[in-house]
């Protein structure tokens, strides 16, 4: 098991991903349900599809901005002022759902409060900044 709960690396569930997925295409009752090339086709962007969204997901969880270590890189989209971190320190971080091209994918992210506006929000990022011509 990994330090995050997770059996195994990146690759290792990858590289299990994509063998379930080959299973699912080339053996096992599939071959008797994909008999017009129109059944084959759409099984395989279907399966292309999930595994677009597990690669998403994974690089997504990677992403340091996932958990800021400074406050003062998220700021209150309606005043600019720096956020303070909305969940406690030692309970896992809210899990939203985005949607993508690739289809519904988790995101772990840290939510914010802004005392002064009393709203709660997510960081939109250290390269995306509110106002005039941006987000």
């Amino acid at each position: 098991m990994a330090m995050d709960g997770k059996s195994g690396t990146h690759h290792e569930r990858w590289v299990q991903r994509t063998e379930a997925a080959y299973r699912r295409m080339f053996e096992g009752k599939s071959q008797e349900e994909l008999v017009t090339l129109t059944q084959r086709e759409n099984m395989a962007l279907l399966i292309a599809k999930e595994l677009a969204a597990f690669l998403l997901e994974e690089h997504v969880a990677l992403d340091p901005a996932a958990q800021p270590a400074e406050a003062s890189t998220t700021c209150c989209p309606k005043c600019g002022q720096p956020g303070t971190p909305a969940a406690e320190g030692s309970k896992a971080l809210p899990e939203r759902r985005v949607t993508t091209r690739a289809g519904d994918i988790r995101v772990r992210r840290q939510r914010w409060r802004c005392e002064k506006c009393r709203v709660v929000f997510f960081s939109a990022g250290r390269s995306a900044e509110a106002g005039d011509r941006r987000l």
